[in-house]
């Protein structure tokens, strides 16, 4: 399309790319010195906490209870995960519904529309939810597990608080985590390999490390905090 029109204007569009990705995609579609424009990636109203994993089910219902009657998502590395872990909740009387490619689409849509409609409180998920949805009430969401990049992180953990106001964003991670997603790329050709281990070693940094959380996802792409305190993460609240 781009050499059948060389001369209508194209535009990109893309939420999260770092400033190497933005020069490949201008790249990629031949665009001419392009105008790029960057928001910025702060989320000042976003409360980010990262701690180690250890019981999951009796750290997912402790942000549970702290939300009760609010709307949020649970996000799982593997669809058996998503399952155990839905049953689990649901036997402790919580209003959640499982998300994932495995389902067939009848039901996923179905519990899609009760999370929009609030019929449920919670939906549990692998990362085939939320493209698309568009809830602005979500007060938490969780990561049972570690995403395999910050740009995953930052949309999927993005999905709260569109509202504006306050809400809070929970990983419990495990060194596992790392050793799962480098399992689950082990067919990928070699270029993308490296780049996606690149990557998931920037995420493994980020649960591991003592610096600002809004910070450090700032500084990944390519901006910078005008804060000394963000007062909305665990290394800057002093919950470590």
């Amino acid at each position: 399309l781009r050499e059948l029109f060389p001369d209508t204007p194209i535009a990109a569009y893309t939420a999260t790319a770092t400033e190497r990705v933005r020069s490949d995609i201008a790249s990629q579609l031949r665009l001419n010195n392009p105008e790029i424009l960057v928001g910025s990636f702060d989320r000042p109203n976003l409360s980010y906490k990262v701690q180690p994993r250890r019981n999951i089910v009796t750290q997912v219902c402790s942000v549970l209870d702290r939300h009760k009657g609010e709307s949020g998502i649970i996000y799982c590395i593997r669809r058996s995960d998503v399952n155990d872990l839905c049953l689990e909740l649901q036997k402790r009387g919580y209003k959640v519904a499982p998300y994932h490619a495995g389902m067939d689409t009848e039901k996923r849509k179905r519990n899609q529309d009760h999370f929009i409609n609030d019929r449920v409180d919670t939906i549990v998920a692998t990362i085939a939810f939320g493209m698309g949805i568009d809830k602005s009430n979500v007060r938490y969401v969780i990561h049972t597990g570690m995403p395999k990049s910050l740009e995953h992180y930052q949309q999927e953990s993005g999905r709260a608080g569109r509202d504006r106001l306050e809400a809070e964003c929970c990983m419990f991670y495990s060194g596992n985590d790392y050793g799962i997603w480098k399992f689950l790329m082990r067919d990928m050709p070699p270029e993308a390999y490296d780049i996606a281990l690149n990557k998931l070693n920037d995420m493994y940094a980020f649960c591991t490390s003592a610096t600002c959380r809004h910070e450090t996802i700032l500084r990944y792409f390519g901006q910078t905090s005008k804060k000394d305190n963000c007062a909305a993460c665990d290394i800057c609240l002093g919950e470590t």
